[in-house]
């Protein structure tokens, strides 16, 4: 305080007259007001002790301190009372008033932002604002927690094979289908190069195909093979993903596969059965064309073979005409056997299966096979099996197709049968040491075995046109030069023939593929170039071994003045046939057409046999024919001919079968004739 002197001035109390009640009154409200100033800037003071975050805080305290300056200018109206102190009122009075201005004039400026303040219930509603939020952004990273740990089983679980790699092409992560496909634990693939799981050939197809992927080229979706943990290969398409960083850069790539291995093994069997089916309408209608040709033929033969038979029973021919006729027959009878083996690759020959051991079969022609194949080769025959099945076939064309077989086979060891230019310089020198004197040596064997084949079997073997069942296989090897995939293509096809010219006929694995598909089997080739050939029929097991029938004495083929009406189109074959059976002693009517024979016995010619042709002009077939004579005649005795089988047609027939085949000889017509009239006057 200033000390100033006091004698000078009179207190206030005496302006106040010294009236106790009035002087009370003004030292009490001064007091009570100064005490309510002093509370104001020490409640301030407290406040912002504990928060210190208020804004402001200078203002708060020059506001502070111009209510303390304040209150004490109410404590000295009090002490002026009683002391006239009034230089030290003034003093206050004039800190008060600098504190107040003061005040104001920081105030003022702040007053726009005290208005911007927020009230309390703008303060509570954007607290509440504030905390929606933020429980919504806890509930956002709730959610996107559980949409990784989704993300990832899905990753984990997907039925894609997914992988992440680096531009390296080292693994960062796999998904368990994945593994599942690779045959993989996790900790056995994270790390390692995806080409060491490529087969070998693709590893460096694959690298480079990263590299190009990663410098914005290649393609995104390819195919590639890959190794299992268990060594087993698979096929898979893999499509391709990059993901970059901020600065545009390859971080990782992403990768899809699909095992599409099932897939390609289904398009590779498609492909093969289309590629059979094309082979199986090719076969056939090479056939229905050699088939009509054979008919033809065997007419033309029928007739030529009869007039040289009846030409050579004239009296008066001499020595050098009946062997001019004889050659002239058996040249006949060769042509006759080349239009046989053109019906059985058609599957138009006339069959006669029978139960019997494919032992048997070899053993009754042993002879024959040792010499076909000749001293050349070794000829190794099987060994005598009691569990070896019975076949069902024809045992003639059997026996055919095993000698054609061992032919084959003979001539594909001695080097005589080229399959290709490739192999042609070895053969040449294989005839060349044969000529000098030093034998080729080789091996022909012939096998059997018992088969089972269910329809995934036959599938596998592409032989779709037989039935699952039970099969006899009867295979012929050799150890010769083998076949190229173009020869094995056309194996099969009749005439066609990699052995020199003359050197054969090319027909010989025809009649054997048109035997075995007529009997209800197949044939199957083995061939590789250099190692040899193995050529297998399977043919249908019989169930039950058949009967021998007892041997019947051949009948006299001379006739006994019976009636025959003979049914032919061909204009030279019938009246070939009716001269012969005329010379052996029968009474022939001829007929043109099935009407003019329907049309004879309508008209009520005694006629004791009916021998008629299965394919004719005019509308009725031989089976027509023979159907309406049967109405005609319950007892008429009837007989086929026939150049190939024509199995629908004669399916009709309701009774046994009696076929003759063409081109037949008049000499086995006239004792097949003469054996059933015989038969039937004997049981008469």
């Amino acid at each position: 305080m200033f000390a100033f002197p006091l004698s000078d001035y009179t207190p206030h109390g005496f302006c106040l007259a010294w009236q106790p009640g009035l002087i009370w009154l003004q030292a009490v409200s001064d007091l009570l007001t100064v005490l309510a100033y002093y509370s104001i800037p020490a409640a301030i003071l407290v406040v912002l002790a504990r928060r210190r975050d208020l804004q402001f805080r200078p203002v708060i305290l020059l506001f502070a301190a111009f209510i303390v300056a304040c209150g004490t200018t109410h404590l000295i109206s009090v002490v002026t009372l009683w002391l006239p102190i009034y230089w030290t009122e003034g003093v206050v009075k004039a800190v008060t008033a600098i504190l107040s201005v003061t005040t104001a004039i920081v105030l003022w400026p702040l007053l726009p932002k005290l208005l911007a303040a927020p009230s309390s219930a703008e303060m509570r509603a954007h607290n509440a604002r504030l905390e929606a939020q933020v429980a919504e952004r806890d509930m956002a990273a709730v959610r996107l927690n559980e949409s990784r740990k989704l993300l990832r089983r899905l990753y984990a679980h997907t039925p894609a094979a997914l992988h992440a790699m680096d531009q390296t092409g080292v693994l960062l992560d796999v998904s368990d289908h994945w593994l599942e496909l690779f045959g993989y634990h996790r900790q056995d693939v994270i790390g390692r190069r995806m080409r060491d799981f490529y087969v070998p050939e693709q590893g460096d197809i694959a690298d480079d195909h990263l590299d190009a992927l990663c410098t914005g080229g290649g393609e995104r979706r390819v195919e590639r093979r890959i190794w299992r943990g268990d060594g087993e290969i698979r096929d898979v398409e893999a499509t391709y993903e990059l993901e970059h960083d901020s600065l545009g850069r390859v971080e990782r790539i992403l990768v899809a596969l699909i095992d599409v291995t099932s897939r390609k093994r289904a398009e590779a069997a498609l492909r093969a059965s289309e590629e059979r089916l094309r082979q199986s309408q090719k076969m056939e209608a090479v056939g229905q064309l050699t088939g009509g040709i054979a008919h033809d033929f065997n007419n033309l033969l029928t007739t030529i073979m009869g007039s040289l038979e009846m030409l050579g029973r004239q009296e008066g021919l001499d020595m050098r005409g009946q062997r001019l006729a004889r050659n002239a027959l058996e040249g006949s009878q060769r042509a006759a056997r080349l239009t046989s083996q053109l019906l059985s690759f058609s599957r138009r020959q006339r069959l006669s299966p029978e139960s019997m051991v494919p032992a048997d079969v070899v053993t009754g022609i042993r002879d024959l096979l040792l010499r076909t194949a000749g001293e050349n080769v070794a000829l190794a025959l099987p060994a005598p099996n009691p569990a070896q099945w019975h076949v069902l076939a024809d045992r003639n064309q059997l026996e055919v197709a095993l000698v054609n077989l061992v032919i084959n086979a003979r001539d594909a060891v001695t080097g005589t049968g080229a399959v290709s230019s490739a192999t042609h310089g070895r053969q040449t020198g294989r005839q060349s040491s044969r000529a000098a004197g030093s034998p080729t040596q080789g091996t022909v064997s012939i096998r059997f075995a018992n088969y089972t084949l269910a329809h995934a079997d036959i599938s596998a073997l592409g032989q779709d046109h037989i039935e699952p069942g039970d099969f006899v296989g009867i295979s012929v090897s050799d150890t010769g030069e083998g076949m190229t995939p173009d020869v094995l293509a056309r194996a099969f096809e009749p005439f066609f023939t990699t052995k020199p010219q003359g050197a054969g006929t090319g027909l010989g694995l025809s009649q054997t593929y048109g035997f075995a598909t007529q009997s209800g089997g197949a044939v199957r080739i083995d061939s590789t170039p250099g190692l040899g050939t193995t050529v297998e029929l399977l043919l249908p097991r019989a169930m039950h071994a058949a009967a021998k029938p007892a041997g019947e004495p051949a009948p006299d083929p001379a006739g006994r003045g019976e009636t025959l009406l003979l049914v032919e189109d061909d204009t030279l074959l019938r009246q070939t046939v009716a001269d012969g059976l005329r010379q052996r002693g029968y009474h022939v009517i001829e007929a043109a057409d099935g009407n003019a024979a329907l049309a004879t016995l309508i008209r009520g010619v005694n006629v004791d046999f009916l021998f008629t042709d299965v394919m004719m002009p005019g509308g009725l077939n031989g089976v027509a024919v023979a159907r309406a004579a049967r109405g005609l005649r319950s007892d008429l005795k009837i007989m086929f001919a026939t150049g190939y089988s024509d199995r629908r047609v004669l399916a009709e027939w309701p009774e046994t079968l009696d076929l003759v085949q063409k081109p037949y000889t008049l000499e086995t017509l006239a004792t097949r004739i003469a054996a059933r009239l015989h038969r039937q006057a004997a049981a008469s």
